[in-house]
């Protein structure tokens, strides 16, 4: 996989850091910080961005799913919990819902490998999703504002559609500016709110275009 992770160690024993450590920076990886106490993590994670927290079942100051629970809640990130293989059934009843990942312990360098791997492409699939749905969502909104515009116009100066939208094209190639700034400026000039307000130089008009 191409993109760098960054990640987060808290485990209980210093040891045990050490050696997931040395296994992810080996691999690629970035281990932005490592601790054992969940308090210091939760501290840390608030000043970094942080793909994935890779955490032990109980900490120095509380346990793994406390501590993830807490961190889910204040970071978008997700959690790779290594769990005692007699309490797996326990922890996974406990998170159910949440975005932790269980794996049983001992773990080997493999199975944490691909478990960072898949957790990564799935994290690349959500951002993306989250991108597509925020750029529709966007769209949409410009289209509105286009629309909203180009209606003003055609009531207030008693325009077809296709004059009130070349008039918007052409005002903003005029003056270079984008065609959403040319929207808004009519809809802050014509609007409801501010009509009876409205003066020549708020915004473009087509009188004021037909004048030049």
């Amino acid at each position: 996989m191409d993109t760098v992770c960054r990640i987060m160690l808290v485990f209980r024993q210093q040891e045990t850091l050490e050696r997931i450590k040395g296994i992810l920076v080996e691999n690629g990886h970035r281990v932005l910080f490592s601790c054992t106490s969940g308090m210091q993590a939760l501290r840390l994670a608030g000043l970094h961005d942080i793909d994935i927290a890779v955490v032990g079942f109980n900490l120095s100051d509380m346990s793994g799913i406390h501590f993830a629970t807490d961190l889910l809640a204040k970071r978008s990130c997700s959690v790779l919990m290594i769990v005692p293989a007699e309490q797996m059934a326990y922890a996974r009843q406990s998170i159910q819902g949440e975005d932790i990942v269980c794996l049983p312990r001992p773990v080997s360098p493999q199975a944490l490998l691909t478990s960072i791997e898949l957790m990564m492409q799935y994290r690349d699939r959500l951002n993306r999703m989250r991108a597509e749905t925020q750029k529709l969502k966007d769209d949409l909104k410009r289209r509105s504002l286009a629309d909203k515009a180009k209606t003003l116009l055609m009531h207030a100066h008693h325009l077809s559609e296709f004059e009130a939208w070349r008039f918007m094209q052409k005002a903003s190639m005029d003056t270079g500016t984008p065609l959403l700034e040319i929207a808004e400026k009519i809809v802050e000039k014509y609007g409801p709110v501010k009509q009876d307000k409205a003066t020549p130089q708020d915004g473009p008009s087509p009188e004021k275009d037909h004048k030049k």
